[in-house]
């Protein structure tokens, strides 16, 4: 009798357990991991396919270089001593210059020359964009694409470059004398790949320009007609053949074409400037009494122009900086004859005879910074807007003393 009691009891606790659900946690981990290692599988099958050209060896020596000279390309530029007895070219660049003298290409900081290549060129000529250089041959088949630390590119062409141009995020274009024609302009984008050649049997393409977006290029073009020269800008979409618009210049000379960081045109001529939208209107003109003596542009920047002041007794000069959409941002003028000009996003520099002027021409009271030199032949502003002094045979960052300007 007790063993069953004892038997239903024990049957009844048996009956009473609570039966928890399975635990399905590590399972669910186990599945968010599985999702997680997909995703970064795509993730690195997406890396290799969209930049597959980056991962190659050359890439990873750049890296090495770049790791090796980034500390010393950090130094400020103070001084740089160019080989005597040969034509130098230069332009600002990172925190130092991008110069070619010879048949050198160098990259010079506060330490001194941190990189150098060498090139064959007899006439050779440069031109910056934010992260690369564009060195080439005036009159000669070779061009390089270099920036402080490696060589991207190096190559050469079929016939002769006229002239080269590059825009700040490093779209580039090359003008030859073609042969079998009379001009062509080749457009590269920022990753050094070729993606249109123009070429034309009617122009002389002296210039070209290529869009902030890198989408379309402008091409300075003559022509002649009843022995008359015949100036147009033919604007042309990136991939097409036949130019958007076309606008004609007459017999105008042509100092510069450039486009501003909106998209625009900027037309430098000796009767005026010109600003062109990215349809081809002119929406702004400055006409001139007296063709500029000086200018100083650069790709998607601020265009500064320098005039002889012949109105005044004594010599001097009237200077202007143009910005986006043909607009004055500022004038001004200063006593001495004028040997050289150039501006930055902020800064005016003014080189005359035996004087440096400095203006932050975007500052309210434009507080004016001057200084006495012995031989400078030219002045340019660095990307820290520093003044650098240029003389024969060395350039040198210019010390200026504050002032108000009276």
């Amino acid at each position: 009798m007790d063993e069953r009691i004892d038997m239903k009891k024990s049957g009844k606790l048996k009956d009473n357990i609570t039966r928890f659900r399975q635990d399905k946690r590590l399972a669910v981990v186990g599945a968010l991991r599985s999702l997680a290692l997909l995703g970064m599988l795509a993730i690195v099958v997406f890396c290799i396919f969209r930049y597959h050209e980056d991962l190659a060896p050359a890439n990873f020596k750049r890296l090495s270089a770049y790791l090796k000279t980034a500390s010393a390309a950090s130094d400020p530029f103070t001084e740089y001593r160019f080989e005597t007895g040969l034509n130098t070219d230069y332009v600002p660049f990172r925190t130092g210059l991008a110069v070619v003298s010879g048949d050198t290409y160098s990259f010079v900081s506060g330490t001194g020359s941190l990189y150098s290549l060498q090139l064959s060129y007899q006439n050779p000529a440069v031109c910056a964009s934010e992260k690369y250089v564009l060195i080439y041959d005036r009159g000669g088949k070779g061009f390089c694409v270099a920036n402080s630390y490696s060589e991207y590119l190096r190559d050469e062409l079929s016939s002769p470059i006229v002239s080269a141009s590059m825009n700040w995020e490093g779209d580039f274009a090359l003008v030859t004398d073609e042969e079998g024609y009379r001009s062509a302009v080749a457009v590269y984008n920022r990753r050094q790949k070729l993606l249109c050649k123009w070429m034309t049997s009617q122009y002389y393409v002296l210039s070209a320009s290529v869009s902030p977006a890198g989408d379309a290029f402008a091409a300075l073009c003559l022509s002649q007609e009843q022995l008359e020269a015949r100036t147009e800008v033919r604007c042309f979409t990136i991939g097409r053949e036949t130019p958007d618009w076309i606008f004609s210049l007459g017999e105008k000379q042509v100092y510069s074409l450039t486009h501003d960081n909106s998209g625009g045109l900027l037309i430098l001529c000796d009767e005026g400037l010109y600003r062109l939208d990215k349809d081809g209107r002119q929406t702004a003109s400055l006409p001139f009494s007296a063709p500029p003596v000086r200018f100083s542009v650069k790709e998607s920047g601020d265009l500064l122009i320098a005039f002889s002041d012949t109105e005044q007794r004594t010599q001097g000069s009237l200077v202007w900086v143009v910005g986006d959409e043909g607009r004055i941002l500022w004038r001004g003028s200063f006593p001495g004859t004028l040997y050289a000009a150039d501006c930055a996003e902020n800064m005016a520099c003014v080189l005359t005879g035996d004087r440096l002027y400095a203006v932050r021409y975007r500052d309210e009271g434009q507080p004016e910074r001057s200084l006495a030199h012995n031989g400078a032949r030219d002045v340019i502003i660095d990307r820290e807007e520093n003044p650098i002094l240029v003389y024969p045979d060395r350039a040198e960052k210019a010390a200026l003393a504050e002032k108000e300007a009276s």
